[in-house]
């Protein structure tokens, strides 16, 4: 070997090894992305777990209860139900004859009660975020017949006993208020306990600015952002009382349900009788 080739020897080996270290880089890089990939994609995948899980849990619930007519004792196997789209969310009295139907999205049901060949329809329920819609008792008794029966819509209370901290207003209620298109005047006014500040957000029982927890639709957020009258479906205030799942907040929780399709679809045939 000459002098020649043993220097062009040297530089194959040495642009090797500059390549073999540009390809080790270019892996460890790609690596790199990949784990930082995956950790992103895991991270959207829990907040979005989290957020549903949540959201499921702010579901309320119908209760009930039915008697016989004939005994006046309590009437089991009554199949109670409410249609949620194209499904329906059911339960049945035991032998108590008490109903609960869970897990009930929050918005305006009829709900629908069978026995035998009588169908009786509760118009007009509500069901609040993390709230319970309890209906008045009803006697089914044997002049009912096939055909179905109305009741005439069951007007929620004042004063919810058990949840002094709790204020809530309904659809119907939003509809009639001077505020509906001003959300933070809307829930400034559910409340002497809840005021708004000159920077437009709200303090509750005196907590300090940004102290108040916001949900809309499930959903965590800072501050509640602009929404028409007619797509709130309903508003919750815990102004005190506040159940654990909400986190630690000395603040107040506000609650914010906007109307979805199947509101509207509810309305719409409330409204028509169909």
């Amino acid at each position: 070997m000459n002098f020649k080739q043993f220097l062009w020897k040297l530089k194959k080996k040495s642009i090797t090894g500059v390549e073999a270290q540009r390809e080790g880089r270019e892996e460890r890089i790609e690596h790199q992305k990949y784990r930082t990939m995956k950790k992103l994609i895991f991270s959207a995948m829990s907040a979005l777990l989290l957020s549903a899980t949540f959201a499921q849990n702010m579901n309320g619930e119908i209760i009930g209860k039915v008697i016989d007519g004939e005994d006046n004792q309590p009437l089991y196997g009554v199949r109670v139900w409410v249609e949620v789209g194209d499904s329906k969310l059911l339960g049945m009295s035991n032998i108590e004859g008490r109903y609960r139907i869970s897990a009930v999205p929050p918005g305006t049901y009829t709900v629908f009660l069978a026995y035998k060949k009588d169908t009786v329809q509760v118009a007009n329920q509500f069901v609040k975020p993390d709230g319970i819609c309890s209906l008045p008792e009803f006697t089914f008794s044997n002049t009912l017949e096939t055909s179905t029966v109305y009741i005439e819509t069951y007007r929620e209370p004042l004063i919810h006993i058990g949840n002094e901290g709790m204020c809530h207003l309904s659809p119907a209620d939003i509809k009639v208020s001077i505020n509906r298109q001003d959300v933070l005047a809307l829930i400034e006014n559910m409340s002497s306990d809840i005021q708004k500040t000159s920077s437009g957000e709200l303090i509750i029982r005196g907590s300090r600015p940004g102290d108040v927890i916001y949900f809309v639709d499930g959903i965590k957020t800072d501050r509640l952002g602009t929404f028409p009258g007619s797509s709130i479906g309903g508003v919750t205030v815990y102004t005190g009382g506040i159940p654990a799942k909400y986190g630690d907040t000395t603040g107040g929780v506000v609650i914010l349900e906007t109307n979805s399709y199947f509101d509207l679809y509810r309305a719409w045939k409330l409204s028509t009788g169909k």
